[in-house]
């Protein structure tokens, strides 16, 4: 195997594959680990990124009493945690949507956050206007070294303004592009969690639920502590395979054109994408050992401070007969992760199979995601509480956790040092933003 590493500071890319060579005159399918890492630390004259946030509350009727009130102490205390050098703005909306805190420096604006005591609920759910005004009062504060963000919070449907899903996901894309990142935050049972969860991911954010109102601080807290730590964004994933060879990326990313989408980097954390190569037998080579070129990567991303930074990666693999080729033996964390995405896909398609009633074919679905949990001990326990949820036939509560920790399994940005083992206590000592957590409705913390 000849793998080459490519670093530029203050990030660095790895491919690694599950195992090492080509079966000579086969045709070969080979799984690449990539990995996108970040320094362990951040340097000693480190500041953090200037945000650009609108925080975007639904306050229709649904949400009166605690879901309410706890949304509020949760913006309240992520209030409180921004630097004065950091833009905030709060917009709320029922079926009108207003603008309650116009974007500001904090030095200049925390006193206006007050007007989060007076808020009441109100009536029904325009979110795509919310949003979109959230979008108006982040826009026109980007720039290359801050972060802009909307981060929206909903407990129910959209029912007012524009509803479809595509034309919503579309724009969250077209704003992406343009620098304005999208999170969601589901609260409680009732709200859309494919239109929340396709909002984050066209949006190029994060998508959270809590099952209770009790649960919102966690996923707030886990946002707010990534973007604290970012090192990296706008982290782009090319393939260029040998002609001849075909190349996928297995995790369920965005793509915008030729390139695969990844999640943002934090210092001391990955990200990272599953590929998969179908190479047919005339290119696996002729078994003496001979180096085989299969696959060129390139992950470009922009670093913080606002410079542009592209890292190369190729591989190339030995040739060998099968009997050498069975005597190795397979990467552990590539086969960890492989089984994490494919695990993925199968529970968004068991995720859909409940909103149709067909409650035989999630049984069926979660008996192949419990094969693929024979040597991961945390999918193992995410397994433990769909498999519950579907012998209940809880619709609403099965279709949220399968979806939502669907996404955690293949998109989540992941400790540079995980493997198989998991462990609660070693999970709780890690940052909570890269906490693989069991479930993904409820507060771990």
């Amino acid at each position: 195997m000849n793998a080459t590493t490519s670093s530029l500071q203050p990030v660095t890319l790895k491919l690694t594959p599950r195992r090492p060579a080509l079966v000579a005159g086969y045709d070969n399918t080979v799984d690449l680990l990539v990995q996108v890492q970040g320094p362990d630390t951040p340097p000693l004259d480190h500041q953090k990124p200037q945000l650009n946030l609108a925080f975007v509350l639904d306050r229709s009727g649904s949400m009166d009493g605690p879901p309410l009130q706890e949304a509020i102490r949760c913006i309240r205390r992520m209030v409180e945690r921004l630097n004065p050098q950091d833009r905030a703005a709060l917009v709320v909306y029922d079926d009108r949507v207003q603008t309650l805190v116009p974007n500001g420096l904090l030095r200049d604006n925390v006193q206006r956050f007050s007007v989060l005591n007076e808020i009441q609920s109100g009536g029904c759910t325009d979110l795509h206007g919310g949003w979109l005004q959230g979008v108006r009062e982040v826009a026109p504060y980007v720039k290359s070294d801050t972060v802009s963000r909307v981060l929206l919070l909903s407990d129910g449907q959209a029912n007012r303004g524009l509803t479809e899903m595509s034309e919503i996901n579309a724009q969250c894309a077209e704003l992406a592009a343009a620098q304005v990142t999208t999170s969601t935050y589901g609260l409680g049972f009732h709200f859309n969690e494919d239109l929340m969860d396709g909002m984050a991911k066209a949006g190029q954010g994060n998508a959270y639920y809590g099952e209770t109102a009790d649960d919102l601080m966690d996923p707030f807290q886990r946002e707010f502590d990534l973007l604290d730590a970012l090192c990296a964004k706008q982290l782009r994933l090319r393939l260029e395979p040998l002609a001849g060879i075909e190349a996928a990326v297995l995790n369920l990313y965005a793509k915008e054109q030729e390139t695969t989408i990844l999640p943002d980097l934090a210092y001391g954390s990955e990200a990272w994408a599953v590929i998969r190569l179908k190479i047919p037998a005339h290119l696996s080579g002729q078994g003496e050992g001979g180096s085989c070129y299969c696959l060129r990567v390139e992950v470009s991303a922009q670093t913080l401070d606002g410079n542009a930074m592209v890292l190369p990666a190729s591989i190339e693999l030995p040739s060998l007969p099968v009997q050498a080729f069975n005597s190795i033996s397979e990467n552990e964390l590539v086969a960890l992760r492989v089984s994490e995405v494919e695990a993925a896909d199968i529970q968004e398609q068991a995720q859909q199979a409940a909103r149709r009633g067909d409650w035989k074919q999630v049984r069926r679905l979660m008996r192949d995601v419990r094969k693929r949990a024979k040597d991961n001990p945390w999918l193992g326990k995410i397994v433990d509480k769909l498999e519950k949820l579907a012998e209940q036939e809880d619709t609403e509560r099965f279709a949220k956790e399968s979806l939502f920790s669907s996404r955690a399994l293949y998109s989540r940005i992941a400790s540079k040092d995980e493997g198989a083992l998991y462990d609660a206590d070693i999970e709780a000592a890690k940052p909570s933003f890269l906490r693989r957590k069991k479930e993904q409705g409820k507060d771990q913390s």
